[in-house]
């Protein structure tokens, strides 16, 4: 990255932000991801494929709205302000007709319940985010759906639950060949 900024390769720079960006998100280190995000500026503009930028603009949101619930006050409406205005951006892709970011609006949408604390909300966003990402094929999402799930039912003390999809996840990421996220 040091190299990709001394000689101004935007490309490469971007190319690695978004990397590392997706590395936080599944490792779920949150306080490091929106530094990352804060730091690296508008990636979009230089990736050099659509999917790269699409991705990496639904791991900002998710950033936004993960560092939102853990924040108060004039910070946590900052943040919640940032994802939304994020996610407005994939749901101008949807409906251009990119079928390939509804799962990723159905996480968000999940994730924007839970901190909003609308609970029935969040539960039926998360069951949807799972079946979308499954049917479409998006097994790596599908793994971070059911990861964030069983976060949010251990978070409400229901382990049942929260265990079931924690070993969904751990299934999905090890068919994925994910191996050392499950370890």
């Amino acid at each position: 990255l040091a190299s990709a900024a001394s000689n101004g390769d935007s490309l490469l720079s971007a190319t690695v932000n978004y990397m590392k960006l997706e590395v936080f998100v599944f490792y779920q280190e949150w306080k490091k991801a929106v530094d990352l995000v804060r730091k690296a500026g508008n990636v979009r503009l230089f990736l050099s494929s659509f999917f790269g930028a699409v991705r990496y603009t639904f791991f900002e949101a998710l950033t936004y709205v993960k560092a939102a619930q853990s924040a108060s006050g004039w910070k946590k409406r900052q943040m919640k302000k940032c994802a939304l205005q994020t996610i407005q951006l994939i749901k101008g892709w949807a409906k251009n007709g990119n079928v390939n970011v509804v799962h990723y609006l159905f996480i968000l949408e999940a994730e924007l319940a839970v901190l909003d604390e609308k609970n029935k909300k969040a539960k039926e966003s998360f069951n949807a985010a799972i079946t979308t990402s499954s049917r479409n094929g998006f097994l790596q999402d599908r793994a971070l759906a059911h990861e964030l799930t069983g976060a949010y039912f251990k978070a409400q003390g229901d382990d049942y639950w929260g265990n079931y999809h924690i070993e969904c996840s751990k299934r999905c990421y090890q068919e994925w060949g994910c191996n050392k996220k499950v370890e």
